[in-house]
């Protein structure tokens, strides 16, 4: 016998299944990232790269990334997150793939292939190519979660829930050190990329399957949920259910709609309005933003390694636990982060300094702690300081995702994409810039103080670009005669 019915709804819980598939995803960007700066003496002692071709291979990923950004976030603007994930992270993980078959060449090392007036090696040609396809097709993972995450969840619970994704994402690169390291151990770093490459594989079919782009889609998903992550309730809470019905007939607003998940606006448009994107300030300080905290951060996935091998003479194997613990710090940061935002909003009232107050802290802040690193000579000290520099900074990560999303609205996916992009031109940098400075390592002079200056002021630029963000002016299309 079915019970009676009850006269209240309580919403369903669904959108943090789908946080939680989102966050497993973001585990797999940074295993598969991060991972080839623990094998990057394999790959040279096996392949004969130097260091500045290995600051190449580093530096190929985060070019191809960026130009992909936004192709990536606005394909998910027009044809849903479902689709686009599921295409990116095949096409990454044939890529991953790849990067250990180049291993299989290694009795190539000894060919070169001229180019204009270059005389490179077959290999690192090869390698750099397979790299900058991996960043190809990874590009658009990221702002396509960020639209998921505006699909999913109100406005007050976004920070949080970007601050759960960063969170698994450090825990991914805390992690890749040491199952890159045991897989290399037993099967070889060649086939230990085979099998990250079968890991993405196995995530695209249960996302296909499970996944859907909108609440109203996902049987599972109840009208009084629906009416919460539309900005229509306030808070989880159990309601009438007539009055959950009606309130996805009649609209009833709250103070703070979902912008992105307007039903009249959905379709309406699928092209991105660039004129009011490319000339609005908050685009601009996003992008200045993106840039150069990329440029301090990304010392953490490639060059880590080295700076403990040639600082405190520990190998890679050795550096496994260290190099992944500012990671474990940086996860920490990343949850913190999210809930301070989401808390500073509803205290204040404010969107703008709920975020930006969170940015200017964790990035300049950030950038001041790194000055340091370099200066120190005791292992402990320079694993404290790069942990602390991480939490810090990693506070500010999922609140500048959050408020891409919300000053792009119903554009999140391209917005976010844009911001990312020009985020990949400090991650890009980064590697290689200090793969010059590093050189062959013939000068006694130590070039990691010079280094650790440079990301030092990246880091403080990006802190202060937060001063020039406003996450509560979202950027409207302007439609013909004015109207909005």
């Amino acid at each position: 016998m079915q019970p009676p019915a009850s006269p209240y709804m309580n919403p369903t819980q669904v959108r943090f299944g789908v946080l939680a598939f989102i966050s497993s995803l973001s585990i797999l960007t940074y295993l598969d990232r991060v991972c080839i700066s623990r094998v990057q003496d394999n790959i040279k002692g096996d392949l004969g790269f130097s260091d500045a071709g290995m600051g190449w291979v580093f530096g190929a990923f985060a070019l191809g990334y960026g130009l992909f950004e936004v192709p990536g976030g606005w394909m998910g603007d027009v044809w849903g997150a479902r689709r686009v994930l599921t295409r990116i992270v095949l096409w990454w993980s044939l890529f991953t793939a790849l990067t250990g078959a180049i291993g299989w060449l290694s009795g190539a090392s000894d060919y070169y292939l001229n180019i204009l007036w270059w005389n490179l090696p077959v290999l690192l040609v090869l390698m750099v190519l397979v790299r900058f396809l991996f960043g190809c097709g990874e590009a658009g993972a990221y702002p396509n979660m960020a639209r998921i995450v505006g699909r999913w969840f109100p406005f007050k619970e976004r920070g949080l829930a970007q601050g759960v994704i960063w969170t698994f994402a450090r825990l991914g690169g805390a992690m890749a050190p040491i199952v890159i390291g045991r897989l290399t151990f037993f099967l070889g770093w060649q086939q230990a990329f085979l099998v990250l490459g079968f890991l993405g594989l196995v995530w695209c079919i249960f996302f296909f399957v499970w996944f859907r782009d909108r609440p109203e889609d996902m049987p599972s998903c109840n009208v009084a949920e629906r009416a919460l992550i539309r900005g229509h309730l306030e808070r989880s809470a159990p309601i009438p259910a007539h009055e959950a019905e009606g309130i996805t007939v009649r609209g009833r607003f709250s103070p703070i709609p979902n912008v992105l998940d307007s039903d009249h606006h959905e379709h309406k448009h699928t092209g991105a309005p660039w004129r009011q994107i490319l000339t609005s300030p908050n685009m601009w300080a996003l992008c200045i933003c993106g840039i150069f905290v990329n440029l301090a951060w990304y010392f953490i996935p490639t060059w880590q390694p080295r700076f403990f091998k040639d600082q405190f003479q520990m190998s890679m194997e050795a550096s496994e636990i260290l190099t992944g613990l500012p990671f474990l710090f940086g996860a920490a940061g990343a949850f913190l982060g999210g809930f301070i935002s989401d808390r500073l909003i509803r205290m204040t009232g404010s969107r703008r300094w709920g975020r930006s107050l969170v940015g200017l802290v964790g990035f300049g802040g950030a950038g001041v702690c790194l000055h340091t690193i370099g200066l120190v000579d005791q292992a402990w000290q320079a694993v404290t300081l790069l942990c602390l520099f991480t939490f810090i900074n990693d506070l500010a990560v999922p609140v500048i995702w959050a408020a891409a999303t919300d000053i792009g609205g119903r554009y999140a996916g391209t917005v976010s994409g844009t911001m990312n992009m020009a985020g990949c031109i400090g991650a890009a940098l980064s590697p290689i810039l200090t793969g010059i400075i590093l050189g062959d390592g013939s000068t006694a002079e130590n070039p990691w103080p010079g280094i650790f200056a440079l990301y030092s002021a990246a880091g403080i630029i990006s802190g202060l670009a937060w001063l020039f963000i406003d996450a509560s002016k979202p950027i409207v299309r302007k439609e013909i005669g004015g109207k909005q």
